[in-house]
């Protein structure tokens, strides 16, 4: 299935890939207050999104690792800048 078709299936079903959550003023949960938030996946299984208007404390390597996309002494050899 092409990624066209497979991103307007997951709409159909009430995905929301590829798709921004804007924080409400209202919003009480200090997580996501005042957030805009980039959701990467959102399936039957769960949903990964990346807060992207804010800092934050957790560095790019160790995000890669923690999804694992790569082990940790793949991380280590990363550019010094991205630690």
């Amino acid at each position: 299935m092409d990624l066209l078709r497979h991103k307007k299936a997951a709409a159909g079903r009430g995905f929301l890939d590829d798709q921004f959550l804007i924080a409400m003023p209202g919003m009480k949960d200090d997580r996501f207050a005042r957030s805009v938030i980039y959701i990467c996946a959102h399936s039957d299984e769960g949903a990964m999104g990346l807060i992207i208007n804010q800092t934050q404390q957790m560095l790019f390597p160790d995000l890669l690792v923690q999804l694992g996309i790569m082990n940790e002494q793949e991380a280590i050899r990363l550019p010094a800048h991205t630690r």
